[in-house]
């Protein structure tokens, strides 16, 4: 707030005996009367005569300025925290203030209101109190439009004051901006990030292309080559004779090997030969053999003598006889891949395997009238058993329950309890709660989930309903519209067949938007649409509007209001028992193999088409 305004800009005795003429004031200036006992008079401005001073009770004059002021105000210490409870938004408003006329001073000079910079303040701060609880830190300008709605017009205190002229900027403080600017940080990088990952993709697959053929082309010269050295490098003049090949320019080298194997085979042989005559020597000393065996003997320790050694020549006696047979152990060539004697062979091959095709079941038939009740339908095809799922997949029911947080709290706390009931029978009752999943959602000016799509256990957290000013159906319309689809696929997903999805309304209210909720309403439940459409039923109490709940419903056997004589709190204790036992036996039912369903009023509740 700026520098302090004084409205008072005199304030002196009034005198008794009169000695001149009565002091003259200036036009924006009026003239208050008071008495000691606190009476207050204006004489529309103007001053008192001499003589009526002489005469007169009042005992001081004030001089009150009634010219417009311009000021401006940051509502700096009652900051509007924003609908996330943490940021908060940075208000400053621009207004104009006067005294109303000469019933206006008076009222200054009542109240003894010198400076009306805090009073004009303290309005401001009470006009605009909760108001950003209505919009997200992002939405400034929603706000802004929002508070320059509540203030367009003038408004006159009981202080005296006329207030017009306002003009209110709303911005994000500095700790929100940061918040901001991050998230604009953040949707920049993964914009670019998008806007990279089409070109990156492309260069890493066209490099995996690349290193592909490049490892494709070397395993084909390696298998090229591999082939044409095959019968080269199983002996040492093929080693030396490679060589050769890849290095023409040695060729001194080349034959240096060749020299230095003849003469390790040389030595080799020599060696053989040297202790084959000392063994057969021996053999002779000691009369093992005959003379007419020494050449055959001779070359079969030479062989003998040769492997225990390493070598693999064999020294070529003239006249020695060759040795025929092979080692028992090589079997002939043809017969390496044989079968076994008395056996044909047959090579293994892949038997096909049998293929499973379970008949498609079909959805029983979903008629069920007020009284009976509608049946529930089957989302889409019926699942197909495939690895992993049953042959007949078990049926499962979504239910959502939709319910006003706009009522009061003591409305809101008998819902609660009958959520917390319907948790504790569920979460007692695996066999039932495994037949369901269960969403709850709290609607307001916005819908907000309290509880995700899930099946309950013990270990399910309980919904809990929190209090919320405004009421849009066509919000909730439009989250449901979202998240069925959604919910539908995924629990489709896990093998089960999902009945169509059943809604239950419970409004204390009638919408802020009119009529316009009913086109979201209608692509909801469009069933040519959406093929997730669902049941819609639909409970009225308190101020909700007849025609609004049977526009609702999905049937008109689907919506219910509460005796416009039954109070809103005992009628919310009927909706909560009505949705814990609705919810508990249809999940029995559907336990129990039967996946129709009966829909039946609250206690004390009627049709909405017999309330017109």
């Amino acid at each position: 707030m700026n520098d302090p305004v004084s409205l008072i800009v005199n304030r002196t005795p009034v005198p008794r005996m009169a000695v001149g003429p009565t002091k003259a004031t200036e036009p924006h200036l009026a003239v208050v009367y008071a008495t000691a006992s606190g009476e207050v008079e204006c004489f529309e401005g103007r001053p008192m005569t001499p003589s009526q001073q002489v005469f007169s009770k009042y005992r001081m004059r004030y001089e009150i300025d009634l010219r417009p002021r311009q000021r401006s105000a940051v509502l700096g210490r009652n900051p509007l925290v924003s609908r996330d409870g943490v940021h908060a938004f940075e208000v400053k408003v621009d207004f104009a203030f006067r005294v109303d006329s000469w019933e206006g001073a008076k009222a200054v000079v009542r109240f003894g209101i010198d400076n009306p910079l805090p009073l004009v303040h303290n309005y401001l701060t009470s006009l605009f109190h909760g108001a950003g609880q209505r919009f997200a830190i992002e939405d400034s300008f929603g706000l802004q439009h929002y508070l320059n709605q509540k203030c367009a017009q003038q408004v006159t205190l009981a202080e005296g004051l006329i207030v017009y002229g306002c003009q209110v900027t709303v911005q994000p403080d500095d700790k929100s901006k940061l918040y901001l600017e991050s998230l604009i940080e953040a949707g920049r990088r993964e914009t670019l990030g998008q806007a990279e990952h089409v070109p990156n993709m492309g260069e890493v697959l066209r490099q995996g292309q690349l290193d592909s053929k490049k490892q494709e082309l070397e395993i084909e010269a390696t298998a090229r080559q591999a082939a044409a050295l095959q019968s080269t490098l199983t002996t040492s003049e093929g080693l030396i004779r490679h060589y050769l090949i890849t290095h023409p320019e040695d060729a001194a080298g080349a034959f240096e090997m060749m020299r230095k194997l003849e003469e390790a085979r040389f030595a080799t042989t020599e060696l053989q030969n040297q202790r084959a005559l000392g063994l057969l020597q021996l053999m002779a000393e000691k009369n093992l053999v005959q003379a007419g065996d020494l050449d055959a003997t001779r070359q079969l320790l030479t062989d003998a003598v040769g492997r225990a050694t390493g070598g693999e020549a064999q020294l070529p006696p003239a006249g020695t006889p060759q040795l025929t047979g092979a080692r028992p152990w090589d079997a002939p060539p043809a017969q390496l891949n044989a079968a076994p004697a008395g056996q044909a062979y047959t090579p293994t091959q892949p038997q096909p395997q049998p293929t499973y095709a379970p008949p498609r079941p079909t959805a029983p038939a979903a008629t069920a009238p007020y009284g009976a009740g509608p049946g529930s339908t089957v989302v889409g095809d019926p699942v197909q058993p495939s690895a992993g799922r049953p042959a007949t997949p078990a049926y499962t029911a979504l239910i959502y329950l939709v319910l006003d947080e706009s009522l009061d709290r003591t409305c809101l706390e008998e819902l609660n309890r009958g959520l917390s009931d319907l948790h504790s029978a569920l979460s007692a009752a695996p066999e039932l709660s495994t037949a369901l999943r269960l969403s709850v959602l709290g609607m307001a000016a916005t819908t907000e989930p309290r509880l995700q799509l899930e099946t309950v256990t013990s270990g399910t957290r309980t919904p809990i309903l929190t209090g919320r000013p405004g009421l849009s159906y066509g919000h909730a319309f439009q989250l449901l519209t979202t998240v069925l689809g959604q919910d539908v696929g995924v629990v489709k997903g896990e093998g089960a067949q999902v009945l169509r999805p059943i809604v239950h309304f419970v409004t204390g209210g009638a919408p802020e938007e009119g009529e316009g909720w009913r086109e979201a309403h209608r692509t909801l439940t469009d069933t040519t649409g959406n093929p997730a459409a669902p049941h819609v039923i639909a409970l009225g109490l308190g101020r909700a509007d007849t025609f609004a709940i049977r526009g609702v419903a999905t049937r008109p056997e689907f919506a219910f209001m509460a005796p416009p004589n039954q109070d809103a709190v005992s009628a919310a204790h009927s909706c909560a028992a009505f949705l814990r036992d609705s919810v508990v036996g249809y999940a029995r039912r559907i336990a129990a193999g039967d996946p129709q369903f009966a829909v039946g009023p609250p206690d004390g509740f009627r049709r909405a088409e017999d309330a017109f």
